[in-house]
This record gives structure tokens, C-alpha cells and sequence, in this order.
């Protein structure tokens, strides 16, 4: 009979003699009946039933992705995706990404991606005590021993090989189980403007998977990339990239029966994957991610990009809208470098490198406001100023609430983030590593004294508030007796409500109060404009002379 290789797979999978030689081609294993007698067996593992774990996770992960999830809305006012839906539904599924702005990445993936997705981790934070243990048992982090962190580690190689084999031999258990498994190809976490070289490790999963089964796993990888529109700046903005996904076994031309090759003829056949792989993936996320090749072009992509993407009317500045964002950033940026490989292109480049520099000469010396100078007052910006102005002063005494309650959580990430970066000297990642884990630190411990306060208040002070206000209400004149009866378990609760509000208002406080901060910006700004006509407008026209250049180089070059 012969053995079906569906798209799905089983939790129910039996291993086959893998101790044994490959397949070698007999004639005598076609004869009816006898043939048996002469078939040695396969290497390749077999399938019994579908049962894929994809949909699946221990009962601890979804609180664990809740709280990521409002790490994450917290630190970002837009979290967006474009291309989800190339992810596969089942089967065995690898994603395979950038990794520019630190455990952020992670967390923003998790919020955008609803199916539970193991990811491969430096085990520097696995090993941690008690939340180590928590990530690698319920949050899915598979732990990597990376090379560059075995000082802080302490491990020897010895032990740091063994510690990966590991890691392997779980990867690919979890790929081949159908679990959603996420590695980012770079190494290691950097905000470089551009994709730095892509490591072979998730070729080595990739292929281990697929030799299991004789690489008929059909195994896709599915490339991604992150945008960041003010990385490393809180309440920034983010939009997570998919692209197509792609199978290993399509990139070269396999032999139709891998195991019975050779061991020499099976390392060749790996090498050229592992080498195709890597190129088709650096390629795929390329594409994706706004990188920029030649350092000399970082500067006036970025300025140009600044004026150009916030002008009213490419994008829609505090509308909230980072896809778009993220594709008129992307197409100044190819627009631009490929303009610069050409001759005439260059004499482009140079002409709005010319405008650029005269544009932010002006604006330096007129002393306006950016925003000032690409305000437009139109009845569309007059009505959402407006309405945020309303919606602010509604909702103030839950942004103040919100702003004061979590106020030493968020001075303390700001404090570690200023610590590592400007003291220590490290890169900006590692200080929005560091300010993450102050602020999840700092509020374990202000939640439960908080708790604490608050109940004493409310069972002291509170209590005699209620029975006063219930006693000279008709209607709730009954809630007496409750108050008097049960004042612990009342205070309980509204203790238990007040924290659970500060959790939940961290992210709409700074949210909401920075529109409301917009709104008020606006109205000083239609003020300002009565005083700085002239000067706003000498800067507008120089603005505009540099968004039609950019608009003719776009036009010309960008496909």
C-alpha cells in the first residue's frame, strides 16, 4: 500500500527504523507478494490520522498572550498587519522574519496573529528565574544558545551544542505537529535601516523537518517583515508584512527518493537548499521591509520621507493609518535608490538633495512647527479636532486616572531606557529591552500595593461614604444592609476594579491624551496662523516644490 503524505498531520506519528541505511533501488521489491521480502525499511516517518496541535495551547498561554498583547497596545497606538492571510491554515508552518525593535517584535507578532505561535528565544531570557520558566513552559519560547551571549550565559560549548541539538530536535517536532513556529533569520535584534545578512539556522530546521519525511512534508516558509514608523519611540505606530509563502523543496530540483541517496549525495542536495534558501528568503523580506543599501541615502530618504508621507495630502497624519503610511514610505525609499543607480537618476537624487536642504534651512531659521507648516484647515481637519477636543474633555478624568495611576511604571521604563542607552552606551534595542521589563517589573509591585491602598481606603473611608450616599438615596436605601454586612468582600471588589482600571487605562491615557494634545496643538496653531502668514507661506510653496520633485521621481522610477 502505498503511503499518503496529506497536508496535515498527526500528534499520533510512528518513526519507522531510523537507525537503519537508506533505501536502495531493487528490482526484486516490484515482484507481487515476494517483493515485500526484499524492501527494506523506510527512513521517512509515516502518518496516522490528522491531528494537528495548531489551534491548540496549555491553558496558562492565552493570559500570557493576553498580558503580551497589552504590552504591546500599550507601547504602540496602531498595531496593523497587511497579508495575514498567506499564513497557511495548518499543516507545517514556519515564519521567518526581520528582527528590528527587540521582544517588541514578538509581542506584536502574537497580537496580530490569532493561532498560538512557538518562537525560538536566546536562552538568556528562558533562563531566567521563575518568568524563564514560565515563557519556556507556557509561552511557547524554544531557547537558542547563541554564540555571542555565552558570557552571560556561563555555558561551555560543549554544553551550548548540546543545549541547540536540543532546541533542533523540539523545532522540529513542533513544525511537524503543526505548530505555527517563528524565527527571526537575522540573529539578533538591530534597528539598522536595512536587512542585515540572514543566518542559515532556520534552513537547518527547515530541512530536518523535511528529511523526516523523506521531504515530502510540503514544509512552507512564510517570509515577513516589520515597519516601525518612529521605532524605538513610544505610541508609535507598527504594521506587520506577509509575504507569499514558499516550499523548500520547490527552491532546487530534488531526487524523487531523497533517503536513498548517498550520505554524501544528501549533504550536497542540503548544502544547495540551505544556500537557495537563504537567497530566496533575504530576497522575499527584502522586498517586504524598507531597507536601504547604501548609507549615503539614509539621510535625505528619511527627510524626504518626513516631509512627503506627513503632507496632508499623501497621508493623513494623525488619521491612523500605518498601512498606508507604510506603502508611501516604501515607495519614496525604492523610488529614490533606484533612481541613484543610474547616471540621470543621480542628477535627480542631487536636485532633491538641493531642495531638501533648502526647505529645512528656512524652516530652521522661521523657528515654525512642522505641524504648523502642513496644517491644512479644511472642514474635514476643523471636524476631527473637534471631535477629539469633545472626546477628550469627556473622558479626562479616566486619562488622568489612567496617566497618574501608572505613573511610576512608565518613569521607570523611562529611566532604564535612558540608563542603558545614554549611560551604558548600549544600542537602542537593548534599552527597549530593558525599559519593558522595568515597566512589567515596576508594576508587579506597584498593583498589588495599590490593591492594598485601596482597600484600606475603601473599607475605612469608602464605606462610610456609601452607607451615607445608599441611606439618602430612595431607590437605593436597600444597599444599606449589603454595606453593613459585607464590607470586606465590597471593598475587595472595588479595590480589585480600580486596579484592574489602572491596567486598562495605561494605554487609553496616553492614547487619548495625545490626541487631546493634537486637538489643543490645533487650536493654538489657527491662532499662529493669523501672526506667521507670510512665513508660512514661503515655507509651504518650498514644501511643494519638494513633494512635486519627489512626485516626477516616483512616477519615473518606481515600478
Amino acid at each position: 500500500m502505498s503511503i499518503r503524505f496529506p497536508d496535515h498531520f498527526s500528534d499520533d506519528i510512528a518513526f519507522s527504523a531510523c537507525n537503519l541505511r537508506a533505501i536502495m533501488r531493487n528490482p526484486l521489491t516490484h515482484l507481487p507478494i515476494v517483493g515485500k521480502l526484499f524492501r527494506k525499511p523506510s527512513l521517512a516517518r509515516t502518518y496516522h490520522g490528522i491531528d494537528s496541535v495548531r489551534r491548540r495551547a496549555s491553558f496558562f498561554y492565552y493570559p500570557l498572550r493576553a498580558f503580551f498583547r497589552a504590552v504591546a497596545t500599550t507601547q504602540h497606538a496602531e498595531i496593523q498587519s497587511i497579508g495575514v492571510e498567506n499564513i497557511p491554515p495548518d499543516g507545517a508552518v514556519f515564519l521567518v522574519g526581520n528582527h528590528p525593535n527587540s521582544y517588541l517584535d514578538f509581542l506584536n507578532l502574537a497580537t496580530v496573529v490569532r493561532h498560538p505561535i512557538a518562537t525560538a528565544a536566546k536562552d538568556t531570557i528562558t533562563n531566567t528565574p521563575i518568568a524563564g520558566k514560565i515563557l519556556r513552559d507556557y509561552a511557547l519560547l524554544v531557547p537558542v544558545s547563541r554564540a555571542q551571549d555565552k558570557e552571560e550565559s556561563g555555558v561551555s560549548e560543549k554544553e551550548r551544542q548540546q543545549a541547540n541539538e536540543q532546541m533542533v530536535e523540539e523545532a522540529v517536532d513542533l513544525l511537524v505537529r503543526g505548530r505555527l513556529f517563528n524565527i527571526y533569520a537575522e540573529g539578533r535584534s538591530t534597528d539598522s535601516r536595512r536587512l542585515n545578512k540572514i543566518k542559515l539556522g532556520f534552513m537547518l530546521l527547515a530541512i530536518q523537518a523535511e528529511k523526516a519525511f523523506n521531504f515530502n512534508l510540503n514544509l512552507r516558509i512564510v517570509p515577513y517583515g516589520y515597519f516601525y514608523d518612529r521605532i524605538n519611540k513610544f505610541q508609535s505606530s507598527v504594521c506587520i508584512i506577509f509575504g507569499k509563502p514558499f516550499k523548500i523543496k520547490n527552491l532546487i530540483n530534488m531526487p524523487p527518493d531523497f533517503l536513498a541517496l548517498s550520505e554524501k549525495e544528501q549533504q550536497s542536495f542540503e548544502k544547495k537548499l540551505m544556500m537557495a534558501g537563504k537567497e530566496r528568503l533575504q530576497q522575499d523580506i527584502e522586498r517586504l521591509i524598507i531597507s536601504i543599501h547604501d548609507p549615503k541615502l539614509v539621510s535625505l530618504i528619511d527627510g524626504i520621507t518626513s516631509i512627503y508621507v506627513l503632507s496632508p495630502g499623501k497621508y493623513m497624519g494623525v488619521y491612523e493609518n500605518v498601512r498606508e503610511k507604510y506603502v508611501l514610505c516604501k515607495t519614496v525609499s525604492e523610488s529614490i535608490q533606484k533612481a541613484a543607480e543610474s547616471e540621470q537618476g543621480q542628477k535627480r537624487v542631487e536636485q532633491l538633495r538641493v531642495l531638501l536642504k533648502g526647505y529645512q534651512t528656512s524652516f530652521q531659521k522661521a523657528g515654525i512647527p512642522d505641524a504648523l507648516v502642513r496644517r491644512e484647515y479644511t472642514w474635514t481637519s476643523v471636524g476631527f479636532y473637534l471631535r477629539v477636543i469633545t472626546v477628550g474633555i469627556l473622558v479626562s478624568p479616566l486619562i488622568l486616572y489612567g496617566y497618574f495611576a501608572n505613573f511610576i511604571p512608565r518613569q521607570t521604563a523611562r529611566f532604564m531606557r535612558f540608563f542603558v542607552i545614554n549611560v551604558k552606551k548600549r544600542p537602542q534595542v537593548d534599552g527597549d529591552e530593558q525599559s519593558i521589563l522595568a515597566a512589567a517589573g515596576a508594576a508587579a509591585v506597584t498593583y498589588p500595593i495599590a490593591f492594598f491602598l485601596f482597600y484600606k481606603w475603601i473599607h475605612s473611608a469608602g464605606m462610610v461614604f456609601l452607607g451615607t450616599f445608599f441611606a439618602k438615596s430612595a431607590y437605593l436605601k436597600d444597599l444599606t444592609v449589603l454595606v453593613e454586612k459585607y464590607p470586606g468582600w465590597i471593598s475587595l471588589v472595588c479595590a480589585g476594579f480600580l486596579v484592574y482600571l489602572m491596567a486598562r487605562l495605561w494605554r487609553f491615557s496616553l492614547f487619548h491624551g495625545r490626541r487631546f494634545k493634537t486637538g489643543l496643538h490645533f487650536l493654538g496653531d489657527c491662532v499662529l496662523e493669523l501672526f506667521r502668514h507670510k512665513r508660512l507661506k514661503d515655507l509651504r510653496m518650498k514644501r511643494a516644490e519638494l513633494i512635486d520633485a519627489v512626485d516626477f521621481v516616483i512616477g519615473d522610477y518606481y515600478d
